[in-house]
């Protein structure tokens, strides 16, 4: 037999929008690639280690059934230690651990990989793997959605040949679909990333000063961010004329008296993302930067004035813009003012001129109404919201202001 684990860790699945889908569009399970589809379906991360491994979680429609995880054989330990639960495990390929456990040295997490090494059917490969998943759930040639941009496309090919025509479909869009609208566990998640992410840039605003260099903020971001638990990202640290640079990975200024720098933020945190973003000044503003962020910050308060449930992504995108235009800078061009976050820093749904989706509640979207000017510089403010049945609640705390030091 596979192997049965039994639920310890919480998950972030919207079961009831993920039933809805699969109704919708006639399926009978959805399967589930890259690893923030994987971690939505089991409630924990599961990543390759290259580009030829294979995991997948198998999210049956039937709601009595438990979701299945395709693994390779050396992923029994990972599935241990992080105590991987609530699934029925498929292993394939040859793996050799030596040993016994018997009156040993050992800790909780070698004994389950001990037990599981032992019970563990292991199939020749990944499609071998799959099928047995599917007909153990007994929904053989029943139509299926598989998420597309991680299965390699031989095995994609293989899949869909031995199926009835027309009967997988390509579910990476139905998954992103299904995540747009957080559960209470999800927000909550975001809302603790987006405080561990504030509370770091709080105290790299308090390190600013004349002769400090930006990588020794950079560096205190990174470090910081890992102490916290979590894994830092973008880490967009410009002081001075470097400030107008969108994406910052060099960092080689010294900050000097008058300097603003704009921060840019990122990082995970149990797979869930944080992104905010602040402007600060060492020393006076000068009349041209406090213009041009007092328009700025008018075009993001616009933003969030807009932001309620059946309102476009658009609506707020265009609401915006021509604020920051009417403001003091008539000529400020923007591709989004804000984007959905979650497991992927950006989630399906950006407030931009395209998106002629509706907001509901529950989903949660960064607000950020930057703007760039090379040889003068750049301003930042960026904050999560939760959209709430009347409007919308901030999960970040910041002032928001331009900061003078």
């Amino acid at each position: 037999m596979n192997n049965s684990l039994h639920i310890s860790h919480s998950s972030g699945l919207n079961r009831d929008r993920a039933e809805d889908v699969m109704k919708t569009q006639g399926l009978s399970a959805l399967i589930a690639t890259t690893p923030e589809n994987i971690h939505y379906v089991i409630g924990s991360q599961l990543r390759a280690s290259n580009w030829t491994m294979q995991i997948y979680a198998i999210l049956p429609a039937d709601r009595s059934a438990r979701p299945c995880i395709v693994i390779p054989t050396n992923r029994l330990g990972v599935v241990a230690q992080f105590g991987i639960t609530g699934v029925d495990i498929f292993a394939y390929s040859d793996f050799f651990v030596e040993g016994t456990i018997e009156g040993k040295p050992s800790t909780d997490d070698i004994d389950l990989f001990y037990s599981l090494l032992q019970t563990t059917v292991i199939h020749p490969g990944p499609i071998e793997a799959l099928k047995a998943a599917l007909k153990q759930l007994d929904i053989e040639n029943q139509p299926i959605g598989i998420d597309e941009m991680r299965i390699a496309p031989e095995l994609l090919a293989r899949v869909k040949e031995d199926a009835p025509q027309g009967a997988v479909v390509h579910a990476y869009k139905l998954f992103r679909q299904i995540r747009l609208v957080k559960t209470p566990f999800e927000i909550e998640q975001l809302r603790q990333a987006a405080q561990v992410n504030e509370r770091i840039e709080q105290e790299l605003i308090d390190l600013i000063a004349a002769g400090v260099h930006e990588k020794q903020l950079a560096d205190h971001y990174r470090l910081s961010v890992m102490r916290a638990g979590g894994t830092p990202a973008m880490t967009a640290v410009g002081a001075g004329p470097r400030s107008a640079l969108p994406l910052i990975e060099n960092y080689f200024h010294t900050i000097e008296s008058g300097d603003q720098i704009r921060f840019d933020l990122c990082l995970q945190l149990e797979g869930y993302w944080g992104d905010t973003g602040r402007t600060v000044v060492a020393g006076e503003p000068t009349p041209w930067m406090t213009k041009h962020f007092n328009a700025v910050k008018s075009g993001w308060e616009t933003a969030l004035e807009t932001v309620r449930p059946g309102v476009k992504a658009s609506d707020v995108f265009h609401a915006a813009v021509s604020r920051v235009q009417r403001e003091g800078i008539p000529h400020y061009r923007r591709q989004h003012v804000g984007h959905a976050i979650g497991l992927e820093l950006y989630d399906d749904m950006t407030l931009s001129p395209g998106d002629q989706r509706i907001l509901e509640p529950g989903m949660v979207l960064c607000v950020e109404v930057p703007y760039y000017e090379l040889g003068a510089g750049g301003f930042q403010i960026e904050d999560t919201v939760v959209v709430t049945p009347d409007g919308y609640e901030f999960l970040t705390h910041m002032e928001r202001k331009l900061f003078i030091k």
